[in-house]
């Protein structure tokens, strides 16, 4: 186990936004996805995916990571800083949660 300092970009529509802190114990190997679940047992309030895949391929986990558009499934936690954001260009519904439907309505996947 080794400890990460998660630096989470928090807002809902219409309000201004915040950065929340979050220091959590996550084994190697652990995902972004991995995370962000830990996180959200600690603070409930925070908005995140509603469905992943966990494979690629739904983009339910869309959010820029460390300043890259990624799919926190299939992102490693790597370094002992990680900052998340909420996937740009896509309708904010609360934190890290966007709505995707315009993302699948264009029928193209758009982050790597």
């Amino acid at each position: 186990m080794r400890r990460v300092v998660c630096d989470v970009k928090r807002q809902a529509p219409g309000e201004d936004a915040r950065w929340a802190r979050y220091e959590v114990e996550m084994p190697e190997g652990a995902t972004v996805l991995d995370l962000v679940r830990s996180i959200s047992r600690e603070d409930s309030g925070l908005a995140h995916t509603t469905h992943q895949c966990k494979l690629g391929i739904c983009a339910g986990c869309v959010m820029v990571i460390d300043g890259r558009r990624r799919l926190a499934c299939r992102t490693l936690v790597t370094s002992p800083e990680i900052r998340l954001e909420p996937a740009p260009g896509l309708p904010l519904i609360k934190d890290l949660l966007v709505d995707l439907l315009p993302l699948h309505e264009g029928g193209k996947r758009q982050c790597t």
